[in-house]
């Protein structure tokens, strides 16, 4: 079973909360079993939904652009959602024209010894 994404989370997020406080009421309103179960159940779902975006958007993101005796050249990368991109140009090796455009996905990119990358750009939505 998939889990919704961090926009779904919140949204569901929403509603547990509105529905924990209409339970809410009902309770000092009228007590029972029944409203006091359905109100534990709905605190558990909705600390669940709130630990589920922090841990969506908790995860680090990392950006590393090294050139050391070569050249990274119009290859802006661009990431999220604990993504880790790394892209290495070094003795005479060029990344030209290059970018990269990732989600929550590991890329390493290296260029040495007058190797090259020109017009390649990676993409992992």
């Amino acid at each position: 079973m998939s889990f919704p994404g961090p926009r779904a989370t919140a949204a569901l997020g929403v509603v547990v909360s509105v529905a924990t406080g209409l339970v809410t009421n009902l309770v000092t309103n009228q007590w029972s079993p029944a409203l006091v179960a359905a109100l534990v159940v709905l605190l558990a779902v909705g600390v669940l939904l709130a630990v589920r975006t922090v841990g969506a958007t908790g995860k680090r993101t990392r950006i590393r652009q090294k050139a050391r005796g070569g050249a990274i050249i119009g290859s802006g990368p661009t990431a999220s959602g604990g993504a880790d991109v790394t892209d290495t140009a070094r003795s005479g090796g060029l990344i030209v024209d290059s970018p990269t455009h990732v989600n929550d996905a590991k890329v390493s990119r290296k260029a040495s010894k007058k190797g090259a990358i020109i017009e390649s750009p990676t993409d992992a939505p």
